[in-house]
């Protein structure tokens, strides 16, 4: 009996050593092809900008080609199916934005389709960009705490135009925070949702750092906060969150690249690595700094836990503000 347990130790040792040495050869000699990078978004938006060159340094580096294809629709549900109904190889790589963490949580049609603490293996995170908020300069609002003491002496009393779910969340997050209620005005873009507080439509406007910061510059609205912890060098006059007393209003807009759940470990560092240093590239460096955004250096391991205290943040906000999309 006990040389059998013996026996059936040894094989299962020796077949772990062989799955082991397996998984290591295969990473030794990825990629052996072309690789997809699948984007969820239109061809010309940033994300598709941002994935295109990002394929384009992959490419150098790897030896081989490596392809960005747009499947855009079904608030990314038709790209992200793209992504889970390939091999978990490594092969295919999709980039996405919080939506992706987001959405199985907020659509109902989502829900059935994936779940994103399983199904997707994070790879690398691009880049950040922090949120802020603003208003219009000619009101008498000229800081987050008069905003605030505003709203708690009038509750709902101002409108905040918000674009796109991130935004909309960020917002909420706030409120819960600050604890004051807004009455949110979702635009269809960046663009209309500042040209409402401009002209006065609404009297508060979460948006990226980087779309206001033109007409926070130019004087043609105010800026009052930005996310985090440490100053915006292109808005360096506007205080952070944990400046004006929310240092849990810590929450950017991101890309990141993730491949299906299941990858070979191995695969995924080699791929983090590579990325990185294409993120840390002059051409990036400097297309980045243009709108503002930071490259990320997190490890794939760090990205993994970033986007798993995503899904839970937003999972909450979302269930606590009451917030449900067919």
């Amino acid at each position: 009996m006990l040389r059998r347990d013996v026996l059936q130790a040894s094989c299962a040792a020796a077949l772990s050593s062989i799955g082991i040495a397996a998984a290591a050869a295969t990473a030794k000699s990825f990629p052996t092809g072309p690789i997809r990078i699948v984007t969820p978004y239109d061809p010309g938006s940033t994300v598709d900008i941002t994935s295109r060159m990002v394929a384009e340094g992959l490419s150098k580096r790897l030896g081989q080609p490596v392809i960005v294809e747009n499947r855009p629709g079904g608030q990314g549900a038709i790209g992200m199916s793209a992504l889970l109904g390939a091999p978990a190889t490594g092969y295919t790589l999709l980039t996405d934005t919080p939506a992706s963490a987001i959405n199985p949580s907020l659509y109902k049609s989502h829900q059935s389709r994936y779940n994103a603490s399983k199904d997707l293996e994070p790879v690398a995170q691009l880049m950040s960009l922090p949120f802020a908020i603003a208003v219009d300069p000619n009101t008498s609002i000229t800081s987050i705490a008069e905003l605030v003491k505003q709203l708690k002496a009038k509750p709902g009393s101002l409108t905040a135009a918000v674009a796109g779910t991130s935004t909309r969340l960020a917002g909420e997050l706030f409120s819960m925070q600050a604890d004051v209620q807004f009455t949110p005005i979702p635009y269809k873009g960046a663009m209309s949702a500042m040209q409402s507080v401009m002209k006065g439509e609404t009297q508060v406007v979460f948006l990226d750092a980087a779309n206001l910061a033109p007409f926070i510059k130019a004087g043609k609205l105010r800026g009052l906060l930005i996310t985090g912890d440490k100053r915006w060098p292109a808005l360096a006059e506007v205080p952070t969150a944990k400046e004006a007393g929310y240092s849990k209003f810590d929450v950017s807009t991101w890309f990141g690249m993730f491949a299906k759940a299941g990858t070979p470990q191995a695969i995924v560092d080699q791929l983090n690595a590579a990325i990185r240093e294409v993120m840390l590239s002059p051409a990036l460096e400097t297309y980045l700094s243009q709108r503002g955004a930071q490259p990320s250096k997190r490890s794939a391991v760090e990205f993994k836990s970033f986007f798993h205290q995503e899904i839970d943040l937003w999972r909450d906000v979302i269930a606590k503000a009451n917030i449900e999309v067919e």
